[in-house]
């Protein structure tokens, strides 16, 4: 039987390859539930919504919000991407505030997306996502910053 270490190493190196293949945002099917309690037990992901983890630190201080500030674009952009493929687009004022160069993470996200659940979609430290059913914008209107669907 393998000693808690190892099995702990063994997780880790899952977690590793799914970030090298550059995932910031982890579904539950990403890896085995085996995997996936023991990085949570350990501090090593932290749960965003259900099924949904981001990377953490084990030593992070309750409450710190800093490993996820540095991942919530990437991790909209996952969420969203799998949620409604390419049908999905921010709103038109965090379009403007992206293409400005202003990278701060709202506290509600808006997206438009033409199967939207018009409702919010909680995440942790006090952020949602709140995707409205709208139809897209032309596709000339459309562009794409850093894997984020913009205006």
């Amino acid at each position: 039987m393998a000693a808690p270490a190892d099995k702990l190493a063994a997780s880790l190196a899952v977690l590793r390859e799914l970030q090298a293949a550059g995932r910031v945002a982890l579904r539950a099917a990403d890896m085995t539930r085996t995997h996936r309690e023991r990085l949570l037990k350990n501090g090593f992901i932290r749960e965003v919504m259900k099924g949904w983890y981001v990377s953490s630190r084990p030593d992070e201080p309750a409450g710190e919000s800093t490993s996820w500030y540095a991942s919530f674009w990437p991790f909209c952009v996952a969420y969203l991407d799998s949620r409604f493929g390419k049908r999905w687009s921010v709103s038109p004022e965090q379009s403007v505030s992206l293409h400005t160069g202003n990278w701060t993470v709202p506290r509600q996200l808006l997206v438009r997306a033409p199967k939207g659940g018009n409702k919010p979609i909680g995440l942790i430290h006090d952020t949602s996502i709140f995707d409205v059913r709208l139809d897209m914008p032309p596709e000339a209107d459309r562009t794409i910053l850093n894997g984020v669907r913009l205006y």
